[in-house]
């Protein structure tokens, strides 16, 4: 069969449980709220890694606009593996440019969304086929500004109105998972909010302050 139609294997399903399973966290409860992780990489003396965010304060303050959510921005590479699947395990929204990293996206919560940012000239499904034979859901985004090197390092401009967009969507998936009752993205309005009544033990954590309930009574007589 076309394997871009292919949505599960048992290898996928019985290795990501074997792993889990070794490292204690293979019963874990979702994530009260959505719960977001943009994995980065960074350059360093001994590596020049590539695929580097070009932007990458404007892709994090775009996260950072979010409301009742919670972000990690991580640089994997300095964490030890057990913290890298710890992290990954309670998190539903992964984001990242195109690399190795991003096939953490088997091991996230069992409803999940990863966001793939392709850099112009890359067209693998390598994460496409990872995300989907894992129950995830995939969104692609793609970068259409040329990379800048540095040696064999590039890096990667996101088009910020389109992660944006990219970004909404993911949210408003993410929300909905598990018994979510909050029907917005990125930044949700407080009154949309107030009807999850299993949030309100979060809004001081997140700096929140509860609202009043948009009506949800019929309006017509």
């Amino acid at each position: 069969p076309d394997p871009m139609r292919c949505y599960r294997t048992s290898l996928f399903d019985s290795y990501r449980r074997f792993v889990l399973n070794a490292f204690g966290l293979l019963n874990v409860p979702p994530p009260e709220i959505p719960s977001v992780a943009l994995s980065l990489r960074h350059r360093t003396a001994s590596k020049n890694v590539g695929r580097i965010l070009a932007n990458e304060a404007e892709v994090v303050a775009v996260l950072k606009e979010g409301n009742m959510m919670d972000l990690n921005v991580v640089d994997t590479s300095s964490m030890k593996f057990s913290e890298q699947l710890k992290l990954i395990r309670n998190t539903n929204v992964l984001v990242g440019v195109h690399g190795a990293g991003l096939m953490f996206i088997m091991f996230a919560a069992d409803e999940a969304v990863l966001v793939e940012i392709h850099p112009s000239y890359r067209q693998d499904r390598h994460f496409r086929h990872a995300a989907r034979l894992t129950g995830k859901i995939y969104m692609p985004l793609r970068s259409h500004v040329r990379e800048h090197c540095q040696g064999s390092s590039d890096s990667v401009t996101v088009p910020i109105e389109e992660f944006k967009q990219t970004m909404d969507g993911a949210l408003r998936i993410a929300r909905s998972f598990d018994d979510g009752l909050s029907e917005c993205g990125l930044v949700c309005p407080l009154n949309i909010l107030a009807l999850d009544s299993k949030l309100d033990s979060l809004y001081s954590r997140h700096g929140l302050r509860k609202s009043s309930p948009v009506n949800t009574q019929f309006p017509c007589g």
